[in-house]
């Protein structure tokens, strides 16, 4: 499947199905199983980077130049968002 990410426009729509692509992908796992995962992985620091490496691993896998752009332009974004993300059992309960 291809991905839908432009490397030249950030689209968070794009940004989240490319994440379930890569996850689905890289970890054998159905579209549902991966959000789950992608969530699992979200919670902290250690689970952020676990996901990091994962689109990581994907990049370097990938043969596709143009996919290749899409995803080092996700691994980016990802980075950014990781490396200043607050880990939830950090933020105030509501």
């Amino acid at each position: 499947m291809r991905l839908q990410t432009d490397p030249t426009h950030f689209s968070i729509t794009a940004f989240l199905a490319d994440q379930v692509t890569l996850v689905a992908r890289q970890e054998q796992l159905s579209p549902g199983a991966a959000v789950l995962r992608i969530q699992e992985l979200s919670r902290d620091n250690a689970g952020r980077a676990r996901l990091l490496e994962i689109i990581s691993d994907a990049w370097r896998k990938e043969t596709n130049p143009t996919e290749s752009s899409k995803i080092a332009a996700l691994r980016s974004e990802l980075a950014a968002w990781a490396l200043h993300a607050t880990p939830s059992e950090s933020l105030p309960r509501s």
